[in-house]
């Protein structure tokens, strides 16, 4: 994060803040071309108007005070809140809304603890946040501009109406009663954990779905046999389960954010948001897929054991056969060497032959000494 938001303000020319695990820029438009090699963008200068607030002050302002406004759609007078679609955002289409106009000079007041900007400067604003979903700024990072196949995106729209009864989410269309910024990060971190688990669907179908892998049941189904490597079968196993543990484990998708432990009114907003992109089911849905590939990998994994286990029977039949047959040629030779000396212990000229090659010993012997 530290690491992001220096490169933010050196070229960007914006002025970040880290909340925990995010970063919020704003940017103001018009967008002017980077300055570096690899920087696309950069913020204009911000105008401040006479005797105005920047908007980094309103911010410290709304941060300091907190969010105290409600999520939840006004009810009967016994029950304070309705609780009626999920919570406080309804996923239908609001029964009546009607367009207004500002007039010249009309501006709207929103109290929210703090001041905030009318609704006509947000035209002039863009706003980005940064998770730690984003992995290019770590050291050793990759340089250059990644293709547009290895990005996931997640294409919303929003708009402030400060007449709408509550906050509201229907079909990706996102509707505030307030610009505050601790709304939108509540909102942004849902929506990269829903991003970052659609990642990861990605790439389990591309995993799932390759036709070596597809192949698979298939051969089993019709041949009973498998043509593949137990190094084939490992690697696919692997895969699988870095897949699983990056989902379960070291992935912040199933994380509640460190941001709602001191900003425990914007849960409400994180957790509807989550339910409307279903991570939950989507995050079962995923495991129970990966669950089911490793079924088919055990059975894989058996089956290369079993045949590992035939060759290796086979190999120690082979070594008893060669033993035998070492055995069987050993007794043979003890046989022919016992016939060939009862053979020559029975012929008498091989003693003559012996006798006279020792008095020619001793001859030598006896010319030698004298």
């Amino acid at each position: 994060m530290k690491l992001l938001s220096a490169f933010l303000k050196r070229e960007h020319g914006v002025a970040p803040r880290v909340f925990d695990e995010a970063v919020y820029a704003v940017y103001h438009l018009p967008l002017l071309p980077g300055y570096g090699q690899h920087v696309n963008v950069r913020s204009s200068p911000a105008v401040k108007s006479p005797g105005g607030k920047s908007i980094q002050s309103k911010m410290s302002e709304a941060e300091e005070y907190g969010y105290d406004g409600t999520y939840f759609a006004a009810g009967s007078p016994s029950q304070p809140y309705s609780f009626e679609g999920g919570g406080y955002i309804a996923s239908s289409p609001p029964n009546s809304r009607k367009p207004h106009r500002l007039e010249n000079g009309e501006h709207v007041l929103i109290r929210n603890n703090s001041d905030q900007w009318r609704p006509g400067d947000e035209d002039n604003l863009a706003e980005v946040v940064f998770l730690t979903t984003v992995w290019l700024f770590s050291t050793g990072s990759r340089r250059g501009r990644r293709g547009e196949d290895d990005w996931e995106t997640e294409e919303c729209h929003y708009e402030y109406d400060p007449t709408a009864q509550s906050p509201r989410i229907y079909n990706d269309f996102f509707t505030f009663k307030s610009s505050s910024h601790l709304l939108k990060l509540s909102l942004a971190h849902a929506l990269a954990q829903s991003t970052l688990l659609a990642h990861y669907e990605s790439i389990a179908q591309v995993v799932l779905l390759a036709p070596s892998v597809m192949s698979i049941p298939k051969q089993l189904a019709h041949s009973g046999e498998l043509v593949l490597r137990r190094g084939e079968a490992l690697k696919l196993t692997g895969r699988l389960f870095k897949l699983r543990r990056d989902v379960n484990l070291v992935s912040n998708v199933l994380d509640t954010p460190e941001l709602f432990w001191s900003e425990a009114s914007l849960k409400a907003l994180y957790d509807a948001t989550r339910d409307y992109f279903e991570i939950e089911p989507r995050v079962q849905v995923l495991n129970e897929r990966l669950g089911v590939a490793s079924d088919l990998l055990d059975i894989i994994h058996e089956h290369l054991n079993n045949g590992a286990m035939i060759r290796i029977t086979w190999i120690i039949i082979w070594l008893i056969v060669v033993a035998c047959l070492v055995d069987l040629g050993e007794v043979l030779a003890r046989l022919v060497v016992h016939v060939s000396q009862s053979t020559t212990k029975s012929s008498p000229t091989p003693v003559l032959r012996m006798t006279s090659v020792h008095e020619g010993t001793m001859a030598l012997d006896r010319l030698m000494n004298s």
